[in-house]
């Protein structure tokens, strides 16, 4: 059974505080912690039509939050914590916001949502909201936003797919999280650049199905890509094939090649010889081995392989990294 908390048990209380929408040029912060739970809110105004809200927090059972809109505004939204689910209340449609994900869209006044967050789960997420002449401005010589992807159209809010959150998202992201603690006025002046940054950043960032090479990684795909990793480098005498590697870390094979390789930089194999031969290296340096005995360690069952792809990687053969240590 879910709590359920009311706009007036919550939202409104924190609209009030910050003297929302009309809330003055600066920063302020709000931590509650109630019988459901806890949170950490954080709140910038530019003064210029935007303003950015963080929202960290951990509820102690399965909860509904009620939120209503008072006025018009577009927005560009953030999630960087447990995925949730946004239903609207008017019609009870629910789409689910996914980790890494970041979302753009148009709401008006009147607009009654919930949103459904798991017992014991942090929810983190970051909301720049404009007023809605500067979005359009911002927008309209913008042909990505013409097509991006739909999430949900109501009748007071119309929610686009903008873009996995990519590595310069998360870490501005990260940044506006580290310096909403600070009272420091040079720090806010940071602060205020950052989200600045975040802004253009996301403008440039949109996605669409026909011009996108990534594919998106939840939070699951990355824990099993990452075991993927441990589980090669573990066994580089004798690997898996890929489609022993994607079993054994529960993914499928297309997701194990592309998503690898988004990931880490580099593909599968490549990885593997990468760290092979660094692994001989260091053999070589440190062991009174000879190099074909460093080779079979590493995995490689031909020498003249070995040394061709060894002297690819190092500019040097193994029999000068030899002669190195005998000259040390």
């Amino acid at each position: 059974m879910s709590r359920y908390i009311s706009s007036n048990q919550l939202w409104d209380r924190v609209c009030e505080e910050l003297s929302f929408p009309n809330s003055p040029k600066g920063k302020n912060n709000i931590i509650f912690e109630e019988e459901y739970g806890k949170f950490y809110l954080t709140h910038y105004n530019t003064g210029v039509g935007i303003k950015y809200s963080s929202f960290v927090a951990q509820f102690y059972d399965d909860t509904i939050l009620e939120n209503r809109k008072t006025c018009d505004s577009s927005f560009l939204c953030f999630n960087t914590g447990e995925s949730i689910y946004m239903q609207d209340a008017l019609t009870s449609k629910k789409v689910n916001f996914e980790n890494n994900m970041c979302w753009s869209g148009e709401q008006h006044e009147g607009h009654l949502s919930n949103s459904i967050y798991r017992k014991d789960k942090q929810a983190v997420m970051h909301f720049i909201v404009f007023d809605n002449t500067l979005f359009k401005e911002l927008a309209e010589n913008n042909c990505k936003f013409q097509n991006a992807k739909q999430v949900y159209k109501g009748d007071y809010i119309d929610v686009n797919f903008n873009n996995h959150i990519n590595y310069r998202q998360k870490t501005l992201l990260e940044d506006l999280l580290k310096l909403s603690t600070t009272d420091d006025k040079l720090q806010i002046l940071y602060l205020e650049s950052k989200l600045l940054d975040l802004v253009y950043t996301s403008f440039n960032a949109v996605e669409t199905t026909s011009e996108s090479e990534d594919i998106y990684l939840s939070l699951q795909d990355t824990q099993c890509l990452q075991k993927a990793k441990r589980i090669l480098l573990e066994n580089i005498k004798n690997p898996p094939s890929l489609k022993e590697l994607a079993y054994k870390s529960a993914i499928n094979e297309f997701k194990l090649k592309k998503g690898f390789k988004q990931l880490f930089g580099n593909t599968v194999y490549g990885l593997l010889q990468e760290h092979r031969l660094c692994e001989a290296k260091k053999l070589l340096e440190a062991n009174e081995i000879n190099i074909g005995e460093a080779a079979a360690l590493v995995g490689y069952k031909s020498i003249s392989h070995f040394g061709k792809v060894f002297k690819e990687q190092f500019n040097m053969s193994p029999m000068q990294i030899k002669k190195q240590r005998y000259h040390m």
